[in-house]
């Protein structure tokens, strides 16, 4: 499958996914994020969505995140951005005892709030 098409699905996926699925308290978030509580919920929708269509598990229990250097830019076209004033940070998501790197853009949103695109990185691939 396409990057281009699971990154789509993940997004549709995500806009169906109830918002309950990242609030569960059992999810435990490890390492600094620039991310508010409100994004990372949102953040956490997408990637679980994501993860279930195409892993077969819906079940995080631990993500470990990490801002990189603000003048950071993926190598990878389809992994970059190009919004003012946006930041990245990976994510480690643990899925059903499996690890998996998600690279996720933030940036401020022309209606408010945050925007944000999810992108799993696959192993052995530098964004």
């Amino acid at each position: 499958m396409s990057v281009r098409i699971a990154t789509g699905l993940m997004l549709l996926l995500a806009l169906a996914m109830p918002p309950a699925v990242a609030q569960s308290p059992d999810i435990k978030f490890v390492g600094q994020s620039r991310a508010t509580p409100q994004l990372k919920r949102d953040i956490l929708t997408a990637v679980t969505g994501y993860s279930k269509a195409r892993h077969s598990c819906g079940t995080v229990t631990t993500v470990e995140t990490a801002p990189l250097p603000q003048d950071y830019e993926p190598k990878t076209a389809m992994f970059r951005v190009s919004a003012p004033q946006h930041f990245y940070e990976r994510w480690l998501a643990d899925l059903c005892g499996t690890k998996r790197a998600f690279l996720v853009a933030m940036w401020p949103s022309p209606k408010g709030g945050a925007d944000y695109k999810v992108v799993e990185v696959p192993p052995g691939t530098e964004p």
